[in-house]
């Protein structure tokens, strides 16, 4: 599998061709994703099995609405089940993906409160209970500098989790990739192109504030498909498909099998 570098700009031309994407259908763009959050709420609420349920699902519908994104690429008819087409592909490995999401949370979890030990314990319980955000301040500043840097490393592993699961489920849905050599793929893909994926970053937080300004929350309408066509424009320009490759490309260093 051939894994592309990018340039800085490619961050700009993401965001701007998954705009184009939604431009194509933007109703068949939208409700498909308003329909996955839905579904994600909606799992959110059923007790004590919500979160759990709600892990589960998020690589299968990252998968549908992935498959969305392909159909308005080709410019394909568009369906609404096409959302969810994760749950007719490769949905075991999809949800092992999830599987491997929790693992990853327990492990950074573990992480932290080893390093934090018992101040850490302490600090997580006067968070819970307090209502006053000075009084967390004043809690987090009291615990002392172990307690920081198990939460640095925390959050560290949290990230690289998340650059690990950021394109897995559609190289497991498009490519058949299996979901660890998914994961791994992912993280190199992303790290490799840091540059690009900062300027990303750094355009969608100021897409967000500005659509955040829109009243009644419309702007959130269409930030959340632009956030997922982005990110497929980026699983392509990152990830080619097999036919898309050049001579050149397929022999490149950095391949990942």
């Amino acid at each position: 599998m051939e894994i592309r570098k990018l340039n800085a700009a490619r961050g700009w031309i993401w965001v701007k061709q998954g705009y184009q994407l939604i431009m194509r259908n933007p109703l068949l763009s939208i409700t498909p994703a308003l329909v996955g959050s839905l579904a994600i709420f909606a799992a959110l609420k059923i007790p004590m099995f919500g979160p759990l349920i709600t892990v589960l699902l998020m690589p299968v519908l990252m998968a549908g609405y992935m498959r969305v994104c392909r159909a308005l690429e080709e410019e394909e008819e568009m369906e609404l089940a096409h959302i969810f087409a994760g749950f007719q592909k490769n949905t075991a490995r999809l949800i092992t993906l999830s599987g491997f999401t929790m693992l990853g949370l327990l492990f950074a979890s573990i992480v932290m409160i080893f390093i934090g030990g018992e101040a850490l314990t302490t600090l997580l319980e006067n968070v819970q209970t307090a209502n006053d955000p000075q009084m967390m301040m004043d809690a987090m500043w009291a615990a002392g500098s172990g307690v920081a840097f198990s939460l640095l490393v925390g959050i560290t592993l949290v990230l690289v989790l998340m650059l690990a699961l950021q394109y897995a489920p559609m190289l497991v849905f498009f490519s058949d990739v299996p979901p660890l050599s998914a994961l791994r793929a992912s993280l190199t893909g992303s790290l490799r192109n840091i540059v690009p994926y900062t300027v990303y970053s750094l355009i969608m937080q100021v897409v967000a504030l500005v659509l955040g300004m829109l009243p009644f929350g419309i702007g959130l309408i269409v930030l959340l498909p632009l956030g997922l066509t982005s990110l497929y424009v980026s699983y392509r320009n990152i990830f080619p498909f097999a036919d898309e490759l050049t001579p050149g490309e397929s022999a490149a260093p950095g391949a990942v099998v």
